[in-house]
Order: structure tokens, then sequence, then C-alpha cells
């Protein structure tokens, strides 16, 4: 059962991953700081044809053929990896739609934070909105009310967390990254105050390997903002992982 239902969602997150560099080249759009936010890209920019629906749209410009960065090479099998793996920890639960939603959401809100340090409110929203619809009813279904008020209380714990972070001097920290914390609190919550635990603590740690690749090709500076969403992503699924597992 559980074998068949990775091998769903893996294909499912593959099929998904198509999809992906459309959606990614619509909202890594540059938003200076203090700046008005733009609209979200809906023409090619080096030809300004416009572009097809980004669920239509390869990321390839139809006109000058301007290619998606990045491709269908890459979101691929991240989308594959990231939802079989998240149904391998979950499971056949009536939580897994939550979780399997914030997976897929998670792809391009890792890709597109990478780009333009930016973690559109479009995307977070629809990850979020998918853990208060589905938990829910997960807490219905299961009579699972106190796994729902925990998720609740982490939501709540995070944002606060976060949002110190954020405010305090020199933070690394946007407030994009705030309403992913809160996103990633209600979710991981569910499941239990370690794994809400190891999923703040562990983002730190991932994000050094990206720190340093960036210092060392010189892509980045000390002092240069460097994108905290894919670490804080990175690591609840490292945290669902070995939470579901231990």
């Amino acid at each position: 059962m559980l074998l068949t239902l990775v091998a769903a969602a893996t294909v499912a997150g593959a099929g998904w991953g198509m999809l992906v560099p459309g959606l990614v080249d619509r909202y890594a759009v540059n938003w200076p700081a203090g700046q008005p936010k733009p609209p979200w890209r809906g023409t090619c920019p080096d030809c300004a044809t416009t572009s097809p629906p980004w669920w239509r749209s390869s990321g390839r410009c139809p006109r000058c053929g301007r290619l998606p960065v990045p491709g269908r090479a890459v979101t691929v099998p991240l989308g594959a990896v990231a939802s079989g793996a998240v149904a391998a920890a979950v499971g056949p639960t009536w939580a897994l739609p939550a979780f399997l939603s914030l997976s897929a959401l998670a792809v391009p809100l890792a890709l597109v934070d990478l780009r333009v340090l930016r973690l559109p409110d479009p995307l977070v929203g629809a990850a979020l909105l998918g853990g208060a619809v589905f938990l829910p009813v997960a807490a219905v279904a299961e009579q699972a009310v106190p796994s729902l008020a925990r998720a609740a209380l982490a939501a709540v714990a995070c944002a606060a967390g976060y949002l110190t972070l954020a405010l305090l001097p020199r933070s690394p920290l946007g407030f994009g990254d705030v309403k992913l914390g809160v996103v990633l609190g209600l979710h991981l919550g569910w499941l239990g105050w370690p794994v809400v635990t190891a999923g703040v603590l562990l983002a730190p740690l991932v994000n050094l390997p990206l720190v340093a690749g960036l210092l060392v090709s010189r892509r980045a500076g000390w002092r240069t903002p460097v994108p905290y969403g894919p670490a804080m992503l990175g690591a609840a699924l490292v945290a669902l992982l070995v939470g579901r597992t231990g």
C-alpha cells in the first residue's frame, strides 16, 4: 500500500515539475527593497511577447526562444523527489493532501527565492490555504482535534519567533520568511513539537552549504543577502522524514 502510494506521488510530483518552470518564470521578478511591488511577469523580458498562462507554459518564449531558468531537467526530478519523500514519511493518512500540496509549492517557492530573494505571496498563500483546508478535514476524519490545535499553536509560535528575528537590526530574514514560517509551523505542528523544533533548528545548518557555495563562487560577499526560504523548506522536509521514521 505504502509503496504504491509513494510511486503514485512520485509520478504526480514529476508531472507537476513539468509545470513549475512556467510558474517560476511568472513569479521570479526582481523587486528591490523599498520599491513598489511590480506586476508578476506576463511577458518575455527579452522580446516583450505575451506569455501563455503558466500552466500552459514551459517557460520558453515561443517567439525569441528564451530558455527558462531552471528548466524541466531540474524541476521534474525535484518535484518527483519532494512528493515521493513526503508520501513515504506521512503515509496513507487524511493529512497527506496537506503535505503533498506543501511539497508541490515548496519547489517553485525555493527556486523563485534562489533567483530573486523573494517568496511570492500567492505561492505562500496557496501553501497556507492547503494546510488550512486539508488539516481540519484530517482532524475530523481521524478524530485528531488535539493535533489540529497543536498545529495552530505551532503556526503562531513560528510567526512570533521569525517575526522577532526579522525585526532585529541587519537581520537576514525578510517578511516572506516570516510568512513561510507560519506555513511550516502549521504543517510540522500537526506532527508534534519535536518535529517543529527540528525544522526550525535545522534551517541554519541546511543553509550553510548554500552560503558557502555562494561565497566560494564569489556570487555573494559576507554582507550580501542570501535566500533563507530554501533552507527553511529543506529543513522542514528533513524534520518530517526524521520525525516520522524516528
